[in-house]
């Protein structure tokens, strides 16, 4: 990056009144260029804009489970909800000190989804009753599954691992997503 002379700031602001797209060698003095690469696609949303965004909702226990003994009032919770929604508020817990691990850490060390894959079905259950709809697909299925990531590494602990379950239709469109969110360097393993 270098400093912009009042030249450069000249043709810069004679380039945006006449309608024109910047030369590419004054983008990385201008706007926060970060990252290495992006996944761009349609409806992609601001990462603070999700985080901003999302409704808050309150959990009711249905049922608690302790660990033998339990440390901290530290207890295990099964949430049924919307699964967005129900990630603002554990991170809205995080953030007031309500989401700890046993030994008292913030945050969430173990993550494992097993997201719809994008198959454009719906399933049904032994008994025929419906048990869930996969409809979702395209661009519309990454940034779903986007979302709830950018919620899920701010409520990973330093030490906390995310997995995520996937077929060979959308994981690689998902890698560069996690890529993109949690750094490259991030990325421990493949298990197939």
């Amino acid at each position: 990056m270098r400093k912009l002379s009042e030249q450069d700031i000249e043709r810069i602001v004679s380039l945006l009144k006449e309608g024109k797209p910047l030369p590419e060698d004054y983008k990385a003095n201008l706007f926060d260029t970060k990252k290495e690469y992006e996944l761009i696609y349609a409806d992609k949303e601001r990462e603070e804009d999700i985080l901003a965004d999302t409704m808050v909702v309150p959990l009711q226990p249905v049922k608690t489970f302790r660990n033998g003994k339990a440390a901290n009032g530290w207890t295990n919770m099964l949430i049924f909800g919307d699964n967005l929604q129900v990630l603002k508020t554990l991170l809205q817990m995080k953030q007031e000190g309500k989401l700890k691990n046993a030994d008292g850490t913030s945050g969430v060390r173990l993550v494992y989804i097993d997201p719809p894959f994008a198959t454009r079905q719906e399933f049904r259950g032994s008994q025929d009753q419906k048990a869930y709809q996969d409809k979702i697909a395209g661009a519309m299925f990454v940034e779903f599954i986007r979302k709830r990531l950018v919620f899920l590494r701010e409520l990973l602990s330093e030490d906390g691992y995310i997995f995520v379950h996937l077929d060979m239709r959308k994981q690689h469109y998902v890698k560069i997503v996690l890529d993109e969110l949690f750094g490259e360097n991030s990325f421990v393993n493949e298990i197939i």
